[in-house]
Formats: C-alpha cells, sequence, structure tokens
C-alpha cells in the first residue's frame, strides 16, 4: 500500500484526520477537518491542537498529553469519545473523536478521526422540541417499566415533575388493579411475544399525583435500544371528552324530557328512509298511536288516502332533503279515522359531511284554528250580505214609490190619450214600468222585504209537481236523479218563491254544465243541534227540511264562491244575467226562517242545500198510516233506496214507517216519544255507532223494545256473546216480504 493510495484515502474521507505531534503541533488536516473548522491547512500545520478546542479544553488539553505520557494512562485514547470543537469563526460543535497512537521514524504520534454530530444534536432537539410541546404525553419505558422519558404534557396529566417519575417504575401512574399487574403485563409480552399491550386506541385509566382517577387513550410502539426493548406510550386524555360527553347526554335528557312534555304538539324524528325513530306524548295524544305502534313505521298511516295517492309523503321529504324544510297545512288522519287539519313543519338534518342523517317532524292540530277562521269569513260574509240586502231592500223600496207615481200617471194619461201612436208609447212605457216592477221584486226578495204568502208544503210534493217542467226547462241532454225522504216533508213556505229558487238553481246549474250533465235532487229530514248566527240573526236549532241539488258542471273557485248571492254579481256573459237569480233564492230562504249551503270545487261540480224548518218537530214527520193507528216501525239504514224500499215492504204489510239514516237520527226520534211498537235496523253503519250499540241505547231506555236487525254481509256471528243472542235474528239483504213479516210476527208474539 503506498503513500499515494493513502493520501488519497486522507483527502476523499467524510470524516476530519488529524494527525498530531506528542507536543501537541498538528501535522496533518485533511480536507474534512478544513470544512469542519474553516481553517486552511496553512493556518493549521505546525501549531497546537488545542486551537481547535473551545474552553475548558482549550486550557487543559497539553496536560492530558503530558499526563498520558507521564503515566501511561489512555483516557485519551480510545473510540466514541463525545467533544467539543470551535471552528474558526468561534462557534462550537459537537463530534465524537477517536484517537489512536502509533510510532514514525522513532516519534511518538496520535491520529485522530473526528465524526462531526451536528446534524444529530439538530435532530435531537428538534426532537426534545416535539416532545416538549406535544399535546399528548409522551412516556418512554424500559423492559423493567423504568421511566426514562417523560415530557411536559404528562407533567400536567399527572401532577408529578420528571424528578419525581424517571427512574421509577411506570405503575405509579395507575391506579389498582392494573398497577399491581403491570410488570406482569410486560414479562408476558416479552416471554411470548403477545403484542396484547401493544397498539393504538387502548382505553385505560390514570392515577394522578392527587389519587384522583381519569380515563385517557393510550397507543403503545416498541423499539429496540442498546439490545434491549423499549416503550413509548402516548397519552391521549380524554378527561373532557369524558365531561363533554356527560353534558351532551345530559344535554340530549332534557330535550327529551322537554320533548316528552310538550302535549299539543307532535314532535318526532325520521331516519333518512322517513322510518319513524322517536314519538313524544304530544304525537300519542294527537294522532292516537302509541310509540310502540309509531317507531319503526314510515309516518304514511298518518296521511288520508287522498295525499297516499299522489306519493305526498315521499313529496314532503324530497323538499326537505333539497330545500332544508318542508313546510305546509294539510289534512292528516288519526288511529280512529278522524281528520284534523294540521301544521306541518319537516326539517332535514345532516352530519359534519353534509350526508342526509334524517328528519325532525313537528306537527300541531290547527282544527280549531282553521273552523275559526272558517266562521270569521262566513260571519264577515254573512255581514257584507246583510248589508247589501238592507241597502238594496231601501233602495228598491224607494223606487217602488217612484215607480208606482209613473205607472198610475200612464195609466191615467192612457184614459185620456186615443190616438193610435201615443196608445203605442204609453203601453210600452207600461211595459218597461212593469219590468222595473219586477226588478224591484227581486231586490226585495233579496232584502228580505217582499211580501210573502207561506203556506204548509210538502216539499217531495212539491219537487214531485215541478218534475216536468224541471224537464222541459233543462233540455233532454241533462238527466235528473231524484232521492226523495220517503214520508213527508212539511214546511212552510211561499209556494211561488220556493219554486223559483229551486229553478233558479237548476237553470245555473245547466249553465254550469254547459247544456250536458247530471243533476241530483234531494230531501232529507235534518236537525241543528246548536243556533247557527248567521250577521244579525240567529237561526234556531232544530228540526229542518233539507233540499239540495248538485251539478256535475264546472264549479266554482273560492273566489266566486264567496260573491255569488251578492247582487247583480254574475260569472256569465253580458246579457244573459241579471246576478240576482241566487240573490232572491238567499233571501227568499231567511226570510223563511231558514239558511244556505253551498259546497263547489273547480272541475267537481256544485251542491246547492237550501234548508227550511220543519212546520211542526212532530207534524212534519207525523205519517198518514201513523194517524190510522197501525203499528209504527223505526226503520234505520244509511242508503236511501234501501230506506225506501224497506219503507214501501213494510207499509204493504199494514205498518206505519218512521225512517231514519244514522244511528244519532234514529235516537232523535226515540227522544220525541212517539209510540214505536219495533225497530228494524241495518247492523253496518256510519258515524262511530253501528246497529248493535244503536240497539243498545235503545233498550236501556225502552228495556221491552222489540229490535230486528238486517245487514248486506254475512253478520251471523254479530250477535254471539250478546243480549240479542238466541233473542232475535239478522235478516239477510235483500230482505224478502214473507222473510220480513215473519220475523216481525214472531218479534210481536202474533
Amino acid at each position: 500500500m503506498n503513500d499515494d493510495f493513502l493520501q488519497a484515502v486522507v483527502d476523499t474521507a467524510i470524516d476530519g484526520l488529524i494527525l498530531i505531534e506528542a507536543d501537541g503541533r498538528i501535522a496533518l488536516f485533511n480536507a474534512a477537518c478544513e470544512k469542519l473548522f474553516g481553517y486552511g491547512p496553512e493556518e493549521v500545520l505546525g501549531r497546537n491542537v488545542s486551537m481547535l478546542m473551545p474552553e475548558p479544553d482549550h486550557s487543559a488539553h497539553d496536560g492530558y498529553i503530558r499526563r498520558y505520557r507521564d503515566t501511561g494512562e489512555k483516557r485519551i485514547i480510545g473510540i466514541g469519545r463525545e467533544v467539543w470543537g470551535r471552528r474558526k469563526d468561534g462557534t462550537a460543535f459537537p463530534f465524537e473523536l477517536a484517537i489512536g497512537e502509533y510510532q514514525r521514524d522513532g516519534r511518538q504520534m496520535f491520529v485522530g478521526v473526528i465524526h462531526d454530530l451536528s446534524k444529530y444534536r439538530r435532530s435531537e432537539e428538534r426532537f426534545k422540541q416535539v416532545v416538549d410541546t406535544a399535546i399528548d404525553g409522551l412516556i418512554l419505558i424500559d423492559a423493567r417499566g423504568s421511566v426514562k422519558l417523560y415530557n411536559p404534557a404528562c407533567e400536567k396529566l399527572f401532577g408529578y415533575a420528571p424528578a419525581e417519575v424517571l427512574g421509577r417504575n411506570v405503575s405509579m401512574l395507575m391506579p389498582e388493579p392494573h398497577r399491581s399487574a403491570h410488570d406482569g403485563y410486560i414479562r408476558h409480552h416479552l416471554d411470548t411475544g403477545d403484542k396484547r399491550i401493544i397498539g393504538i386506541g387502548r382505553e385505560v385509566l390514570g392515577q394522578r399525583k392527587d389519587g384522583t382517577v381519569f380515563p385517557f387513550e393510550l397507543a403503545v410502539g416498541s423499539f429496540e435500544e442498546d439490545g434491549g426493548p423499549m416503550f413509548v406510550g402516548v397519552i391521549h386524555d380524554l378527561s373532557k371528552y369524558r365531561r363533554s360527553e356527560e353534558r351532551r347526554r345530559e344535554s340530549e335528557a332534557r330535550i327529551r324530557l322537554l320533548v316528552d312534555s310538550i302535549t299539543d304538539y307532535a314532535i318526532f324524528m325520521m331516519d333518512a328512509e322517513g322510518k319513524v325513530m322517536t314519538w313524544n306524548a304530544g304525537a300519542q295524544n294527537l294522532t292516537g298511536y302509541s310509540p310502540a305502534e309509531a317507531i319503526g313505521q314510515p309516518r304514511d298511516q298518518y296521511y288520508i288516502d287522498n295525499d297516499l295517492n299522489i306519493d305526498a309523503p315521499s313529496q314532503a321529504l324530497r323538499i326537505a332533503a333539497e330545500k332544508g324544510r318542508y313546510v305546509n297545512e294539510e289534512w292528516r288522519q288519526r288511529k280512529d279515522g278522524s281528520r284534523f287539519w294540521a301544521s306541518v313543519v319537516i326539517t332535514a338534518l345532516r352530519d359534519a359531511e353534509g350526508s342526509l342523517t334524517g328528519f325532525v317532524n313537528i306537527t300541531r292540530d290547527m282544527t280549531e284554528r282553521r273552523q275559526a277562521e272558517e266562521l270569521r269569513d262566513q260571519l264577515r260574509q254573512a255581514q257584507k250580505m246583510e248589508a247589501l240586502g238592507q241597502l238594496t231592500g231601501g233602495i228598491a223600496h224607494d223606487f217602488n214609490n217612484l215607480l208606482a207615481v209613473i205607472v198610475g200617471n200612464l195609466e191615467l194619461l192612457s184614459d185620456r190619450v186615443h190616438d193610435g201612436e201615443s196608445t203605442r208609447l204609453i203601453e210600452q212605457a207600461l211595459r218597461n214600468a212593469s219590468r222595473g216592477a219586477d226588478l224591484t221584486r227581486r231586490l226585495l226578495a233579496f232584502g228580505r222585504r217582499q211580501k210573502l204568502n207561506p203556506a204548509r208544503i210538502d216539499i217531495n210534493a212539491q219537487i214531485g209537481g215541478m218534475l216536468d217542467m224541471l224537464e222541459r226547462t233543462l233540455g233532454g241532454s241533462i238527466s235528473m236523479d231524484l232521492r226523495l225522504a220517503s214520508g213527508s216533508q212539511v214546511v212552510e213556505a211561499d209556494t211561488g218563491e220556493l219554486e223559483n229558487a229551486i229553478l233558479n238553481i237548476a237553470l245555473n246549474a245547466r249553465d254550469a254544465m254547459q247544456g250536458a250533465g247530471h243533476l241530483t235532487i234531494r230531501t232529507a229530514s235534518t236537525y241543528l243541534h246548536e243556533p247557527r248566527v248567521i250577521a244579525s240573526r240567529t237561526v234556531p236549532e232544530g228540526h229542518y227540511v233539507m233540499i239540495g241539488l248538485r251539478d256535475t258542471g264546472a264549479g266554482m273557485t273560492p273566489e266566486v264562491l264567496a260573491r255569488i248571492f251578492e247582487p247583480f254579481f254574475t260569472t256569465k256573459d253580458i246579457g244573459k244575467g241579471t246576478g240576482l237569480g241566487l240573490s232572491m233564492v238567499y233571501g227568499f230562504i231567511a226570510q223563511s226562517g231558514g239558511y244556505v249551503e253551498v259546497d263547489s270545487q273547480p272541475g267537481q261540480g256544485t251542491e246547492f242545500r237550501l234548508y227550511l224548518p220543519a212546520l211542526d218537530a212532530g207534524a212534519a214527520h207525523l205519517r198518514p198510516e201513523q194517524e190510522s193507528g197501525r203499528r209504527l216501525v223505526l226503520c234505520i239504514d244509511d242508503n236511501p233506496d234501501v230506506r225506501a224500499t224497506m219503507a214501501a215492504l213494510l207499509g204493504s204489510l199494514g205498518f206505519a214507517v218512521l225512517p231514519a239514516a244514522t244511528a244519532a237520527a234514529a235516537l232523535d226520534e226515540m227522544r220525541r216519544g212517539l209510540p214505536i211498537d219495533l225497530v228494524l235496523t241495518d247492523i253496518q253503519m256510519p258515524g262511530g255507532m253501528d246497529g248493535i250499540a244503536l240497539a243498545d241505547r235503545i233498550l236501556a231506555k225502552k228495556p221491552d223494545m222489540p229490535i230486528l236487525f238486517m245487514s248486506g254481509s254475512s253478520e251471523g256471528d254479530r250477535l254471539h256473546g250478546t243480549r240479542f243472542q238466541d233473542v232475535t235474528r239478522i235478516l239477510n239483504k235483500p230482505v224478502r216480504k214473507a222473510e220480513l213479516a215473519e220475523a216481525i210476527k214472531v218479534l210481536l208474539g202474533e
């Protein structure tokens, strides 16, 4: 190995190489040393090596060499000593120094290898800064559990200073039973390799210096150092999280308590598909469904059939999901089938990423408010009609006085004029004055100031007598259906004005159907259960006869419907209507002590219902058969055609018949005290009370009353277990006359 090769090694070495004489003078200084210390060779060679050392090594260096020469102590000789060097600019830096000695030409020489540690020290400093500033606790232990590193975050968490922890067993930071078992965990890991103690996200408990215990999440990693295992733990305090969780649970509990205590609002949560997740007491009160019946089910069961047919539940959720909220007022349905007008607010719920997680539904019953608003609207309309009636009545009265003078003078003048042209002019003036008088009469009718000639009228007979006239007036393209209540429907009214009212409504129906359609005329006996206030008058409770006319025409918008009784208001073309026809109907019915109801929707036709007081509650319902002394049967069926047929069958058997359409109407008839001999009732009826329940109510008042049932379906088992089992029977529809006669004969004991 020649000198050139050695020189090349020295010059290209990454570490610094320095050769020192026995007296400390530098004999060799390679390129790496130049880079480390900042000196050129000419500045260093021949000078004492202490120039490259900071104090106190600078002053002590020559003493180290003399002691070595005098005593042979090799403290300065060896590998891996860490010392400090001083650069030309005065800055100090750490390096690892290895020193060897050899003889050259009989002289003792020292060779030093210098490995710069500056980068390692900077890395260590950065690591220390990371450890010291870490939010989470960092702790380092050896295989015996002795703590080797304990950062400031650990100090804050556990309350111990580093001097109190370093070198001691980490179990001091644990509560029992983990404190006693900890060293066993480590031994088990070292013996078996079981990594149960190694990993991320284990939740354990720590014990502070003051003895309090707190939860933290522990991540443990392991590595080798100096041939032995070391364990590093990252400690994330969960105390704030646990307190936050507890506050959240308490807050949720308070909110649940608040929501459950609200009894007039239905408040419930749904998942993203619309299934109910929570159900408060208000929801149960409002709908009748218990939490067990509602939770886990779609809320479709609360929608009415019309809304279900157009998929309204899904549409509401779609709008809430797209716009954040769905707000509307609409009909809802309770468990018992009853409806209520609801204010509905559905709000979409989303997570932090914006994904839809569910909905909150708040529903309030607004039925009373809606009814109040409808009553206010009706009152305003009635007051307007009352004011218009007073105004038009007054104008018509004064106009009649003017017409009286005009007509009287024209007639006087006609007696004095004899030429043909003058006579023709007078007659023309009288004809137009007569038209003015007719117009005045209509205005007086609306203002309820016309003179009426009331008489006892059987409504059914009156309508029957008008049938031919109505058919001729309406034309062959309009079919008519009469559904008249059985028996006499007696009122006291002006016959001519009643005919005019029915004809007016029929003509309006013809125009609404554009000459082709169907008109249904029906009558019924009704009972107004409480007084109805209309403007300045009160319609008393009691029995009324209803005349209904329903067409299949275009129907009316709410705006038109609100004005139909106003004088001169019309939707017809100019010259095709005066706008006084319905005004006259309104005034005549009101002057006769009754009232008018109208139902109409665009595209669904219109029904007018005229209500007139029955002449006498008893007399209006008396039948000729009853007056003749025949036995009286109360017959109840909600189908008017069935009632009429059963009345005819019973009449042919010699019985008088008292018909009723509902259980409530039948009870009203019973309360009147008529001498009823037998009750014949259908079982299935609307209104919440079926025939069996009606029979129970009747027998509670009249225990000896014979009861006979009829049904259109198989109802034989319905009597099983009731008081009627083996006492009476059910007649199956269609009922045969002979079967009816036999059943009545058995019940009456004849």
